[in-house]
């Protein structure tokens, strides 16, 4: 039995060769110099915990009063290898229908997707701003939009800031009308980024376990 689970440790260290962590995605700042953070608005129903969870937003709570958010900030890619990319559907407080989408086609939308709902897509790889956006009713037809590739994450009324909870781990936060409330927890969506297996990695890993599996046979028949 130590010999196999040596031999699995073997296998293993085999098939994780060239998954070391790096940064995959990272924020930028738009225009002019970098905005600094500003302070999380006081009345962020997220922020407060309101609704959390079993509300209007899942738990666990990831920000809080205490922290602050970028503006004037997207998020790009920062690897010029392919990587996985994760969105998960955190809630929404506004009463408007908002939808979160990725290279132009709707993910999530407040009226219809459930709290936790993910999106997954490999990324190609490249320095470059992440293709996402949000849009809202909040204006009346057409629905006004902001998108994480312009010059800017604020447009025609419509802002998001940008969490920053760890490498390659972000909360986006939308604001679908900022000129009645400011407080950007219209609609909240979380972005990870990870590593993506490699085909010949993962065939060595698999004719790893395999010879052990047989080596182990031959061990028992003799």
């Amino acid at each position: 039995m130590k010999k196999l689970t040596q031999g699995l440790a073997l296998a293993a260290a085999m098939g994780v060769t060239g998954f070391a962590q790096a940064a995959y995605i990272d924020v930028v700042a738009n225009t002019g110099p970098a905005e600094a953070p500003v302070a999380v608005s006081a009345d962020n129903d997220y922020a407060n915990g309101n609704g959390i969870p079993n509300g209007d937003f899942i738990g666990p709570q990831h920000y809080s009063l205490a922290d602050t958010v970028l503006l004037s900030h997207s998020l790009e890619s920062v690897s010029s290898d392919p990587f996985k990319l994760t969105f998960t559907y955190l809630g929404k407080e506004a009463g408007y229908t908002g939808s979160f989408l990725y290279e132009g086609s709707e993910v999530f939308n407040t009226g219809t997707s459930a709290l936790g709902d993910t999106f997954s897509v490999v990324y190609g790889g490249g320095l470059a701003k992440l293709d996402f956006g949000f849009s809202s009713d909040a204006w009346g037809n057409p629905a006004g939009s902001v998108s994480n590739m312009g010059t800017g994450n604020v447009a025609n009324g419509y802002n998001f800031s940008i969490f920053d909870a760890g490498e390659d781990w972000f909360i986006l936060s939308l604001d679908d009308n900022n000129q009645v409330d400011d407080n950007h927890d219209d609609m909240l969506v979380m972005v990870k980024a990870a590593a993506v297996p490699e085909p010949g990695t993962l065939a060595l890993l698999g004719l790893g376990l395999a010879g052990i599996a047989v080596r182990m046979r031959g061990r028992k028949k003799a």
